[in-house]
């Protein structure tokens, strides 16, 4: 059995037990094994969406397993929103799992988005599935040494790079027509501020491939809003605040100095993302509602 089976036989072997303890009956878990796709197979009808609610809006997260990610799921899980979320290791995730056990509006699936095939089978599964929000949560920081002048570490970049500035276009290219099929139509990309301008002459150097990365990821958001503005769809670059998890950690940032929880951080995100009109889209977005010129 390879990774992603075995993976899948993990999420499907929680799922059971729930359902089990719902309806105790052996017809239901053989009609869940072969929607589920224990062979590694993808499906279009899977067992997470047949708890959907259709009069819900459904929000769809790259990067679920940790983090803002996390909390993201969680909080518009308890607001009642259908809610996708994938991680690459979503099995080994304490977080999802409880979460995808507390509440039937979350299905859970393996997506790396550094990996085309990846993406592809997931915009399978989900195909004609309205996204209302698609939130680009995944991202890393990357080694600091390698990204200081004149130890670059050239190599290192393509990783960077990869995940924080290729990762969110190729989700959103592959996703678009779900979010088209929306009512709310938003694309989501978190981070950008270390991409901007303003940011070279307010904190000190270093972090090259971070910030090019990050400044790559504003531009084609941008295109992409400009691109799609006619159907309606809405791309909100919202930066999340200084945020108390392990990529914060890894950029330097010390330990006392001021950061947010990843809690209060989403909260603040998800009430920008409601707010968010069509006249911001392609902006950059603080979390506090300020709008960050780049």
């Amino acid at each position: 059995m390879d990774f992603f089976a075995g993976s899948r036989l993990r999420i499907f072997l929680r799922y059971v037990g729930r359902v089990m303890r719902r309806s105790c009956s052996p017809v239901v878990i053989v009609l869940a094994l072969a929607i589920f796709g224990i062979s590694g197979c993808a499906t279009t009808t899977e067992v997470g969406q047949a708890n959907f609610d259709t009069t819900a809006p459904t929000v769809f997260i790259a990067g679920s397993s940790r983090g803002l990610g996390l909390e993201f799921a969680r909080q518009y899980a308890a607001r009642g929103w259908n809610v996708i979320a994938t991680a690459r290791r979503p099995e080994a995730s304490e977080g999802l799992q409880a979460l995808v056990t507390e509440h039937p509006n979350v299905v859970l699936d393996i997506m790396d988005v550094t990996k085309q095939a990846d993406v592809e089978r997931v915009a399978a599964r989900f195909s004609g599935q309205p996204i209302d929000v698609l939130i680009n949560s995944a991202g890393i920081w990357g080694d600091l040494q390698a990204q200081t002048f004149g130890t670059l570490d050239y190599d290192a970049y393509q990783w960077i790079y990869e995940v924080n500035a290729l990762g969110p276009l190729r989700v959103t290219e592959a996703l678009i027509e779900n979010v088209k099929a929306s009512e709310q139509k938003k694309v989501i990309t978190l981070g950008g501020g270390m991409g901007t301008r303003r940011t070279v002459e307010q904190a000190p150097g270093g972090h090259y491939w971070y910030r090019m990365s990050r400044a790559a990821n504003l531009i084609s958001m941008a295109i992409v809003q400009r691109e799609n503005k006619k159907q309606g769809i809405i791309i909100g670059i919202i930066s999340p605040g200084k945020v108390d998890t392990r990529m914060l950690a890894d950029s330097g940032w010390p330990a006392h100095f001021k950061k947010l929880s990843a809690k209060d951080s989403a909260g603040y995100v998800i009430e920008q993302i409601a707010q968010l009109t069509p006249e911001k889209g392609g902006e950059l977005i603080n979390y506090d509602g300020n709008v960050i010129g780049w």
